[in-house]
């Protein structure tokens, strides 16, 4: 389960900004999630789909995963022939969601709002054909509502140049807090997306209890270290940027109590240098005796500065290990 974990992060991290995208200085999107949200990514599309350095980083990573589309143009192609979206067109983008209903058929909780230039019968007309379903209409609260009967998704133009796409929940949930009819979220993951600034991808989410409940009972059990600790850990969060040639990669934890923060950075250590004593290669080593673990009050936050071809290589690793 470790091995599958540590894959299944950092395949997030390095190809979900290249899919989506949402802006840190225009607070717009992030003031219209509602409260019933635990997970957020805001990406910056713009910056990183028009920086050369990020799109060959993608293309290193996608070396070591021959199922991911090769480049980012086919990325964004194979994203545009599935759901109709043209990421070209968005600004910033806000992916939110209730992680906990993600293994609910019938109550799903996500959503996307996404700020752009948007040509509504255009990306309607779009959206149908590649989609092979003709959306039906309805309003709610003076919005058009665009619904997919066969997938189950909503879509609403909150203004010219902004959109809400997910489960219909989700989507009027938004209505709702753009019409000042509930509140927006608040608290421990709005908090988090703070500490990051201006980074390129920043998320931010809280620990749900069935999570809490399956580490104890599979997890912790199965590794040398003790990770018994990581059951105070409330928020979770991480950021990438790109200040050199190098990606920058940052997590950041939020624990219940201070001794939970130095047992998990004491078990973080340990595994750090299990890998390194399991590694072949000199640069993968080299990249594990750069990451930096640290402590305050009740945060635990990881650093590392690495180059794509390096981070490729971890995650070749692993795979192969598992």
């Amino acid at each position: 389960m470790l091995k599958k974990l540590l894959v299944s992060c950092l395949v997030v991290l390095t190809i979900l900004p290249l899919v989506v995208s949402c802006s840190v200085a225009n607070a717009s999107e992030i003031t219209l999630i509602p409260g019933a949200t635990n997970t957020v990514v805001k990406i910056q599309v713009g910056k990183i789909l028009s920086n050369p350095a990020l799109q060959v980083a993608y293309s290193e990573l996608a070396k070591a995963n021959a199922a991911w589309p090769q480049n980012t143009n086919e990325a964004l192609n194979q994203l545009l022939q599935k759901t109709g979206f043209d990421l070209s067109t968005i600004s910033n983008l806000v992916l939110f969601a209730d992680i906990e209903s993600a293994n609910q058929t019938q109550n799903t909780y996500i959503g996307i709002i996404a700020s752009g230039i948007f040509n509504e019968a255009m990306l309607i007309d779009t959206i149908q054909q590649q989609t092979q379903q003709t959306l039906t209409t309805s309003d709610y609260k003076g919005l058009k509502i665009y619904s997919g009967e066969k997938d189950q998704f909503e879509l609403a133009f909150l203004s010219q140049g902004q959109l809400v796409f997910g489960t219909p929940k989700a989507v009027r949930d938004v209505v709702d807090v753009s019409k000042g009819d509930q509140p927006a979220l608040s608290g421990g993951v709005i908090d988090m997306l703070n500490r990051f600034g201006s980074a390129l991808v920043v998320g931010a989410s809280t620990a749900p209890q069935n999570l809490h409940s399956e580490l104890s009972q599979q997890f912790f059990k199965q590794t040398t270290f003790s990770l018994k600790s990581f059951q105070d850990m409330d928020t979770l969060g991480f950021a990438i940027d790109q200040p050199s040639l190098s990606l920058s990669i940052r997590i950041d934890a939020h624990f219940l109590n201070v001794t939970s923060v130095q047992d998990s950075k004491d078990a973080i250590t340990g595994l750090i240098s299990l890998a390194k004593g399991a590694s072949q290669g000199q640069n993968v080593k080299t990249a594990l005796s750069n990451i930096q673990v640290s402590t305050t009050d009740s945060w635990l936050s990881i650093r590392d500065l690495i180059n794509p071809s390096d981070l490729a290589t971890l995650i070749g690793m692993i795979q192969t290990k598992k």
